[in-house]
């Protein structure tokens, strides 16, 4: 059977393919609630990036918003108030699922080990064009010297 004759070279491969560590624009693509093992719910957000070489690839955030052990709880609302002020959002109240989706944003990830697993860590939210640490920051103009008074025997008048 004949699988067509699309272009693949865009498409990600299927699978735990982690992003590199770095900066992605991505959007936010899905948001779900979902439950740990321990019965504890948490926000699952989905971002996919929007440009560069992996384009259309997914990387997952999980916000222990209703965790019982407060540390996680507030870690959660941290990064939520991240999320939603790096979308423009209000970032002192939780807000709706539904202000988040198709919204983007820029996201820094990275990769943590833990028992010989390798894991997506998100690091940090930014706007969109947001100046990082790296950029390259913009030459000052010269500034001209003072013009220096002319003595009253030269004044023009």
């Amino acid at each position: 059977m004949n699988l067509g004759n699309n272009d693949l070279t865009n498409v990600s491969e299927f699978g735990r393919d982690l992003l590199s560590p770095g900066e992605y624009h991505v959007a936010i693509a899905n948001a779900e609630l979902k439950e740990w093992p321990s019965g504890d719910k948490y926000l699952s957000l989905w971002y996919k990036v929007q440009d560069g070489p992996r384009t259309g690839a997914v990387t997952f955030d999980s916000l222990s918003l209703w965790d019982s052990d407060p540390k996680f709880q507030n870690m959660a609302f941290s990064r939520l108030k991240s999320i939603r002020k790096a979308l423009g959002l209000n970032p002192n109240i939780p807000g709706d699922t539904d202000e988040l989706l198709g919204k983007a944003l820029t996201i820094k990830v990275s990769i943590r080990t833990k028992d010989g697993k390798d894991y997506q860590n998100i690091n940090s939210y930014r706007p969109i064009g947001a100046a990082g640490a790296s950029a390259v920051q913009p030459a000052q103009a010269p500034v001209p010297p003072q013009a220096q008074p002319q003595p009253a025997s030269q004044m023009p008048w």
